[in-house]
């Protein structure tokens, strides 16, 4: 009923809000047929103005124990990426980009492929002009996830990743890590993220971190091994502050997989050794009261790890 343009016309607030209240019921058929409704919504031009009212109700229906919601919610809102604009749905749009987050290491593949594409569409709806605080962070949030997978085990998602990094980056302005992000080696395009982006080091660190719990082994050992480069770009000072890093890190020495806690206990020597050297290097220059300048990048290829 609500796709004849008679009936949206004299759609108001009050019906709007008994409709979103209906979503309280966690029966799949009912929320199935509420979430299309909501993808009506935003096909009229009275009814998008109403739309606020259910969006809260459907990014929350993301969170539901049933999958099959959680799926139907996903196709949901790749509906609704076709029909809504920036210019009007902003603030769902910077909601949805944050609830997608806890969604890109889930499992099973299919609800992390799906949650990827709906990912690879919303970024596909910014324009440069559009970059707000917010969802410039939850860009940056994101950069080293996709970057990891890459690799990942189905194939639709590292594609995705692809795509979406080099839209990410058209819209930071990384000129030189677009053409870089085309490559396939995850190592080479992290090395040169580190290089060409030093001053988001701890914050690359903190990604990696999270990323130690993927399911996924080559994402964990991706993940070791590039907190492994960043902290070696610290000076003493700033190795002092990733302090939680650093347990995390030791923590992945327990690993099931034997690459991982090789790679994490040989991370974790070379890491001691060069802060023996700092503090020596702080001890012998006591007096110079200038804070110590950050050394030159050098990478130790995972090769090289594996080797001793």
């Amino acid at each position: 009923m609500l796709q004849s343009p008679d009936v949206a016309a004299i759609v108001d607030d009050i019906a709007t809000h008994i409709l979103a209240n209906w979503f309280k019921c966690e029966e799949l058929t009912t929320v199935k047929l509420l979430l299309q409704v909501t993808e009506v919504f935003a096909k009229h031009k009275n009814l998008v103005r109403r739309l606020s009212i259910l969006q809260p109700h459907v990014l929350r229906c993301c969170y539901s124990p049933c999958h099959c919601i959680v799926e139907e919610t996903f196709l949901t809102l790749n509906h609704l990426l076709e029909d809504l604009t920036w210019q009007h749905s902003s603030f769902f749009l910077i909601q949805l980009a944050f609830t997608l987050g806890s969604f890109l290491e889930e499992e099973p593949e299919n609800l992390r492929l799906m949650a990827f594409q709906v990912y690879g569409n919303l970024l596909s709806k910014i324009k440069k002009r559009d970059l707000v605080f917010p969802l410039k962070q939850q860009m940056l949030n994101s950069i080293v996830l996709l970057v990891l997978h890459l690799k990942d085990v189905n194939t639709d998602v590292a594609q995705i990743c692809q795509l979406s990094l080099c839209h990410t980056a058209t819209l930071l302005g990384w000129t030189k890590l677009k053409t870089v992000f085309t490559q396939r080696d995850v190592f080479t395009i992290l090395r040169i993220l580190l290089q060409l982006e030093a001053s988001k080091a701890i914050w690359f660190l903190n990604q990696c971190v999270t990323l130690f719990k993927s399911p996924q082994v080559f994402i964990r050992q991706a993940a070791v091994w590039f907190a492994g480069q960043i902290i070696q770009t610290l000076n003493l000072e700033e190795m002092d502050e990733v302090e939680d890093a650093n347990t995390a890190l030791r923590h992945m020495q327990k690993d099931p997989d034997p690459v991982v806690s090789c790679l994490t206990t040989q991370t974790l020597y070379i890491l001691e050794a060069q802060k023996k050297v700092l503090q020596a290097k702080t001890t012998t220059s006591c007096f110079c009261r200038r804070r110590p300048r950050r050394r030159s990048f050098e990478p130790v290829s995972l090769t090289r790890f594996l080797k001793l």
